[in-house]
């Protein structure tokens, strides 16, 4: 009987000590979800913070049957759900999407490597918008193949001189460019890419003649109506590519 009174007051302090863990934990996911450069180390950083969080719901809830009947199958449904078999989406409407996506970020600052509103580089505002309108459309139509490539999208890093060298065939070359003052804009489609030949910039179509970037001297997202004489760089040359999930086969 003693030993058991001792231990009860033990047994409620540690859980004591780890809800605050857990409510600490959920504060750390929310940081690695909110700081806006990308990388491997902060990547891997919010999946197991995520990972802690939900198995500390599952501990604290456990003891409740309804609870924890419905948070596994939940939890079931939700990753059988994510690897089920993709089907054929509408590319039109995921470009319109995409084009959307980006310019939801005009105004936000430039933060090299940065991948959100809270900051973003030029190849981060591409990627970004594009891991936003799969993950968009891949919810409102129920299709595990759009959220899989957001997935992939996001845990892929890549730089604009990837982008324009086709890097892991996410992107497709179309055409070389002397300058984007000069590109008939019936060649190319809302949502292509531009990037320097030196590999050091890229931006994207709208359509309209406008184009948006992550611009590094003016420090913030900007849209660009073409012809543009005062930012040079418009009077680079480029290289002309689009996302191979935008690609018509």
């Amino acid at each position: 009987m003693t030993c058991l009174i001792t231990v009860i007051p033990i047994y409620t302090t540690m859980q004591k000590r780890l809800f605050r863990y857990w409510i600490f934990l959920w504060l750390v996911a929310g940081v690695f979800f909110l700081y806006p450069i990308n990388n491997l180390f902060l990547r891997i950083g919010l999946l197991g913070s995520l990972l802690a969080v939900w198995t500390g719901c599952l501990f604290f809830g456990f003891r409740w049957k309804f609870f924890r009947i419905v948070f596994l199958l939940l939890t079931v449904s939700i990753i059988g759900f994510f690897f089920c078999p993709g089907r054929k989406y509408e590319e039109e409407k995921l470009r319109e999407t995409y084009v959307h996506a980006l310019q939801s970020y005009e105004g936000t600052r430039y933060i090299w490597g940065g991948e959100n509103k809270l900051g973003i580089d030029c190849s981060g505002l591409v990627r970004a918008g594009l891991i936003k309108a799969n993950f968009r459309n891949g919810l409102l139509t129920l299709n595990p193949r759009l959220l899989r490539y957001a997935l992939y999208l996001w845990w892929h890093d890549s730089s604009a001189e990837a982008l324009g060298n086709e890097y892991g065939q996410q992107t497709k070359h179309l055409l070389a460019q002397v300058s984007l003052n000069d590109l008939g804009q019936n060649t190319i489609l809302p949502g292509d890419m531009a990037v320097t030949i030196s590999g050091v910039h890229i931006m994207a179509f709208l359509g309209d003649s406008k184009w948006i970037e992550a611009d590094p001297n003016l420090k913030k997202v900007v849209i660009v109506q073409v012809p543009e004489g005062n930012n040079p760089w418009f009077q680079e040359s480029f290289n002309i590519v689009r996302w191979q999930e935008l690609a018509s086969e």
